[in-house]
Order: C-alpha cells, then structure tokens, then sequence
C-alpha cells in the first residue's frame, strides 16, 4: 500500500474508534439518562453512530485495507466516568448532558481537521466534511439542551 494510502487508513481508522466510542458513549448516556426525551434521543444518536462508522468502514475498504471495529480504551474510561458523574449527580441529567457535550466537542475537532487533511484523497475528504456537518448540527443540539440546565 503507497504511504499516502496508508496515512489515510490510519486517520480513516482513527476516526472510526472515535465513531464507536461515540455509540458506547450515547448507549451508556441513554442507559444513564432518567428523563425519556433524552433517553430517546441518545438511542437515536448511537444508531446513527453505527452508520458513521459503517460509512467509515466502507472507506478504508476501498482503500484495500481492513477497518478497525473497536472503540478505544479511553473511550471505555470516559464511560465509567460518565457512570460515576452520574452517580455523583444526583437526580438530575446535567452531569449525563455535561459528558455527552464534551465527546461531541472531541468527535466533531477531529472530524473537522480530518475533513481539511490534505493526506487523505478528496474523497474521502469530502465524505468526511459531509459527515462533519451533520455532526456539528447534532453537537449544537446536544450544547443546547446543556443550556437548558443553566
């Protein structure tokens, strides 16, 4: 695989561990959440997580490589912080919103400056910056609703 193609599968598949730390992330958010609104809301968003790396998955192989299928270990911590938060929290979801906040922070930066990479072919470049706009309209959302409990 030309080096060109190789720093792309390694970006491509960063994003991917990032993507299904996302859906483990919304998962425990909605097993978390006591209000319905947002315990709905954060099923939604993990389904749609798996589509994202789906569509990321597809990428790396046509690319002729092997995508990676696992979030990361980071990822698992933020999640039994998020458990701990919440146990701390009390009744209230704002320490759950406050968590998912924050990894919508991190998924839509890294999106972002994969979408202005100029190592990845533009295609993949521009599926990226697709993806990054639909993310950043869900990040708004989610910055929103954490307003709410101001």
């Amino acid at each position: 695989m030309p080096e060109t193609e190789d720093y792309a599968v390694k970006l491509l598949n960063t994003l991917i561990e990032t993507t299904l730390d996302s859906v483990d992330g919304y998962e425990k958010a909605a097993e978390l959440a006591r209000n319905p609104r947002f315990q709905s809301l954060f099923k939604a968003r993990a389904q749609s997580r798996v589509k994202l790396a789906d569509e990321l998955q597809a990428e790396v192989r046509g690319l002729g490589a092997e995508p990676w299928d696992k979030g990361s270990f980071r990822g698992r911590t933020q999640r039994a912080f998020l458990e701990l938060r919440d146990r701390i929290g009390g009744k209230s979801d704002k320490p759950v919103i406050e968590a998912v906040e924050h990894d919508e922070d991190l998924i839509c930066d890294q999106f972002a400056e994969a979408a202005n990479d100029s190592g990845l072919p533009e295609s993949a470049r521009q599926r990226i910056n697709d993806m990054q706009g639909a993310l950043r309209a869900e990040h708004d959302e989610i910055s929103a609703i954490r307003h709410e409990f101001d």
